[in-house]
């Protein structure tokens, strides 16, 4: 039976709002798929300068009188779609339109002296990177050596790279014949005295080469997400003043500093603000990824056939005629609209200040769609065979940025452990109430079942940790040992908050549906994520009383009865996924793929 036209717009709400539909006809003039199909056989360097170009085009076609961070409903459509055409293209996008934009919005508000620095960013005159990480600190910004000197006889800042650990790591600012901007963040040193951590706008290179005093050396790309890395240093590198970035703070002309915020490491800490965009930005383009990855398998699994040893040897069939391909593929699915509704909860106008709870939601959402998109790239380009490992069929493009971004903006087990530990101290948190769970023997399939389960699943956990949180402190251990034998308990507690978040957020937007049939459909579709990731703990939930031992026992079967109700709307539910196939190319979503994979121009499968 085919979905009707209401009903296949039922579900692709769930993807996308009303306004994108406004935004496609610009999409489509912007991504032509002949302009953005898949760069194969370039050299590092040209394949570099293809990424910029593309960058240009963009900009060249859009109104750049604003930024594009103020125009949230035009930037995450194009947010989605760069992501699909070109994850190197997508990591450039993001560090130029969002994190250097951003922090020039986030820290020199109020201001006009920069509107000149604005302006070359807009055009793409001049590109933009952000230079926040050091070599020999990882991920931590928490302890930059880099160093700004203000010099009062000239009111400018001397910027410093102090030692080999102080490295900024990894820019992508290595291509030639490119102006660069770098925001560089560096200790700021007034009259000897540490004065925090702040944002300078440096120029780091023009079309000719590095600006004096900047140092960069190109680094091998990364084989799944080719870009320019390189290390820079700055050695006596002149800083105007109206290049920091100074927030609340300023020096006076007599040299005296003043900063409304009381001491160096609350200003340090400031900087933290600029990680949303990163979040944001994050979770828009892997859900995105993560759609492509599972509409184009499924697709390909309708049409890929085989006669092996278990069908007898008898007749072709689809490999989607499978339960083993269908638990794996319709869960990829079934992630792939959990990912996407998760996204969509992100990207609407952005909050007038943020609480300390909507921020845990939205790094706690960056990474529960971090790790979907990780799975459903894997298990789709596993699923697909030896033509998942073809590079024109994405999937290890998608697959390398979903890797990217698990440690941009924090790595995912950080912010899992950052979450924990805001609950365990109950910043803007109580934990779910203790509801009466639905009795035991109601269908699984019931949301209001797994939303009792995944309660009180996080309501015990949050009281075990803080419960041994206070044990060990009672005993008199440090802070780091009371936190140190209790990373696991956290981390279960963040991913069991993260998973009671995805059954809300499904909760709500289903029974928004006004289509009976949608709601069920999609119900049916989410539970195999959903339920899937209950069994993960079934252990637990046996222990604990909340499952019966037949419960635990019947959920392999459910889910494979939900696949086989699912089985007959799999190619109309990809499809739903708004997924453009002719920007994606790959040729495995195709009917006749053999022919697509050996002719050019791929053809619209749809």
């Amino acid at each position: 039976m085919e979905l009707g036209n209401e009903l296949r717009d039922a579900l692709s709400s769930l993807v996308h709002g009303d306004s994108y539909r406004e935004t496609l006809p610009r999409l489509k003039e912007i991504f032509s798929p002949e302009l953005f199909a898949r760069p194969s056989g370039l050299a590092d360097e040209d394949r570099h300068r293809l990424t910029y170009q593309r960058l240009r085009h963009i900009s060249d076609r859009l109104e750049t009188g604003t930024p594009l961070l103020k125009q949230r409903d035009v930037l995450f459509p194009l947010l989605e779609w760069v992501a699909l055409a070109d994850p190197s293209l997508f990591y450039a996008f993001f560090l130029h339109h969002c994190t250097t934009v951003g922090t020039i919005l986030e820290f020199g508000a109020g201001r006009d002296d920069l509107d000149d620095v604005l302006a070359q960013l807009a055009s793409t005159e001049t590109v933009g990177a952000l230079l926040m990480t050091e070599l020999g600190h990882g991920n931590s910004n928490a302890a930059v050596r880099t160093e700004a000197v203000y010099d009062p006889a000239t009111r400018e800042f001397v910027l410093t790279t102090p030692a080999p650990e102080a490295v900024k790591y990894p820019p992508s600012v290595a291509c030639p014949e490119l102006s660069r901007i770098g925001i560089v963040t560096a200790k700021l040193v007034v009259d000897g005295q540490d004065c925090g951590m702040f944002c300078f706008v440096v120029p780091l290179r023009d079309t000719v080469g590095p600006c004096p005093g900047v140092t960069i050396e190109p680094q091998d790309s990364a084989p799944i997400l080719p870009l320019d890395w390189a290390t820079v240093s700055f050695q006596g590198v002149r800083v105007p003043y109206r290049y920091w970035l100074r927030d609340s703070a300023q020096i006076a002309e007599d040299g005296t500093f003043t900063d409304a915020l009381s001491n160096p490491a609350m200003r340090s800490r400031q900087a933290s603000r600029l990680i949303r965009y990163v979040w944001e930005v994050a979770a828009v383009g892997l859900a995105a990824v993560t759609r492509a990855s599972a509409a184009v398998a499924v697709r390909h699994a309708h049409a890929r056939y085989t006669n092996g040893t278990f069908a007898g040897f008898a007749d072709p069939m689809p490999v989607i005629r499978y339960r083993n391909q269908q638990r794996t593929l319709f869960g990829a699915l079934s992630a792939a609209y959990v990912a996407a509704m998760a996204a969509k909860s992100l990207s609407g106008p952005e909050p007038v200040g943020r609480s300390a709870g909507e921020i845990r939601t939205l790094f706690t959402l960056k990474a529960a769609i971090d790790r979907l998109a990780e799975r459903v790239t894997a298990d789709a380009r596993a699923a697909s065979g030896v033509l998942g490992f073809s590079p024109s069929n994405r999937f290890l493009d998608y697959q390398g940025l979903a890797h990217a971004f698990n440690a941009a903006g924090l790595s995912t087990q950080v912010l899992h452990l950052n979450a924990a530990w805001t609950m365990a101290l109950g910043f803007d948190y109580e934990p779910p109430a203790d509801e009466r769970a639905p009795a035991q023997g109601q269908d699984l399939r019931d949301p209001a079942r797994w939303r009792a389960l995944t309660s009180t699943r996080e309501r015990r956990l949050h009281e075990r940790l803080v419960a041994e949180l206070g044990a060990a402190r009672a005993a008199g251990l440090g802070e780091f040992d009371v936190w140190n034998d209790r990373f696991d308990l956290a981390e279960q507690l963040a991913e069991a908050h993260a998973l009671r978040l995805l059954v809300d957020l499904v909760r709500t937007e289903t029974e928004a549906l006004s289509h009976a049939d949608a709601r069920r459909l999609v119900r049916d579709l989410c539970a195999l994520h959903l339920l899937g990731e209950i069994s993960a703990h079934s252990g637990w939930y046996l222990a604990e009383g909340v499952l019966t031992a037949d419960e635990v026992g019947s959920l392999p079967g459910l889910l494979d009865q939900i696949c086989a109700d699912l089985a007959p709307h799999a190619m109309e539910l990809a499809d739903a996924l708004d997924v453009p196939y002719d920007l994606v190319g790959a040729p495995i979503a195709h009917a006749d793929y053999a022919t697509a994979f050996t002719k050019a121009p791929f053809a619209d499968p749809t």
